[in-house]
């Protein structure tokens, strides 16, 4: 029933945000628009900015999983950032809020199986230990998320196709040498 309910909510909120800006959309009228009352919408949420948050990291695991295991990350990384730049204004939302701490922790798992696919993929069944492949999963993944992170701190000044071109170009081709260099020390 719950998961029928936030669903709900969710999707409610998501054809709401069609016609109005977040701050502009009141608890009352979602409730009112989704056919629950108040009680039962602080019962699953927050506040509204917590369905916003759960609204967009549906998003963002379905644009990951539509790429995992993908040779290039331009796409991947151009069609994820061209999401967030479109919909800044709630990025940044969920960015300062008090739920950044449920956004953190999302995407570093979101990503980290991201990178850990590309990973896999590249590096042959096999070739490498399990903990070497963690490893570099992990150094991947800290780098892109501070990358991006730190592109929404500073209000999004580039355009996605330049940061995904960029960092198409620092990763792509690095890792077996990365993988050989962390298999050396495991």
């Amino acid at each position: 029933m719950a998961n029928f309910t936030e669903r709900a909510i969710v999707e409610t909120l998501n054809e709401m945000l069609k016609k109005h800006p977040i701050d502009k959309i009141t608890i009352k009228e979602l409730t009112e628009a989704c056919g629950i009352s108040r009680n039962t919408f602080y019962y699953h949420f927050h506040d509204i900015y917590e369905v916003l948050t759960r609204s967009f990291l549906e998003q963002i695991d379905v644009l990951l999983k539509e790429h995992e295991g993908e040779e290039s990350w331009e796409e991947t990384f151009h069609e994820g950032l061209s999401f967030l730049y479109e919909n800044k204004a709630a990025i940044d939302h969920i960015y300062w809020s008090v739920n950044r701490d449920a956004l953190d922790k999302f995407l570093d798992e979101v990503v980290y199986n991201y990178v850990r696919g590309v990973i896999n993929k590249e590096s042959g069944a096999g070739s490498y230990k399990d903990k070497t492949l963690s490893l570099a999963a992990d150094f991947y993944k800290n780098a892109l998320l501070g990358a991006v992170l730190g592109w929404i701190e500073n209000d999004m000044k580039e355009r996605p196709e330049e940061l995904a071109h960029l960092y198409n170009s620092v990763f792509q081709g690095t890792i077996n040498g990365l993988l050989t260099s962390i298999e050396k020390v495991v």
